[in-house]
């Protein structure tokens, strides 16, 4: 019993823009290139991946993403993402090198407002432009460039219940690429 104590205090888990500092190479495979031992790296995104293993995301200094396992590293304690420059700034490179541009239009939802939004209101409902999908698709704040995210968010029209499921007004924000091939905000068919 005081082993698994031991063990789950020793690692309780990483979340995002947590700091961390890599104790031992991990033996782990991914297509991104491992985290280095002895040096700080930034948490971007984790998984776990089906034999149970948690693979964290995370960002060098450099702006490069680099992949590291959760027993291989050790969360500085003393950090706190928005008070660093040095983080801030390689996550800014990182999302101005990977994040694409994309145009999406906001919808008027039941009761008048000019965008339709979760109930946390952190993600909005955005139906990519000029594109036939009827739904649109749901992009949560996190996923916008920081710079952006004041606009994604927001509308400049005002609320208007004649509009009831209407188009409001095109935003353009820029996301992982990913994201936007999967949610049919761009493809590289030129048939389409």
């Amino acid at each position: 019993m005081s082993r698994y104590w031991l063990n789950s205090s020793r690692i309780s888990g990483f979340a995002k823009n947590d700091l961390i500092f890599i104790v031992k190479t991990t033996r782990g495979r991914h297509s991104l290139p491992k985290a280095e031992k002895g040096n700080n790296y930034l948490v971007l995104s984790f998984y776990t991946n089906q034999m149970g293993t948690t693979k964290y995301v995370v960002l060098g200094k450099n702006g490069k993403e680099y992949f590291t396992t959760e027993k291989s590293a050790e969360k500085v304690e003393d950090f706190t993402f928005k008070t660093s420059t040095v983080w801030s700034r390689a996550k800014r490179l990182w999302m101005d090198e990977t994040y694409v541009p994309v145009f999406g239009v906001h919808t008027y939802d039941y009761v008048g407002m000019p965008y339709v939004s979760s109930r946390d209101g952190k993600s909005r409902l955005i139906k990519p432009l000029g594109k036939s999908i009827v739904n649109g698709t749901w992009i949560n704040k996190e996923f916008v460039h920081d710079d952006d995210v004041k606009l994604f968010l927001s509308s400049s029209f005002a609320p208007d219940a004649t509009k009831k499921g209407q188009a409001s007004e095109a935003v353009t924000f820029r996301i992982p690429l990913w994201i936007a091939e999967k949610n049919g905000f761009f493809s590289d068919d030129k048939s389409k």
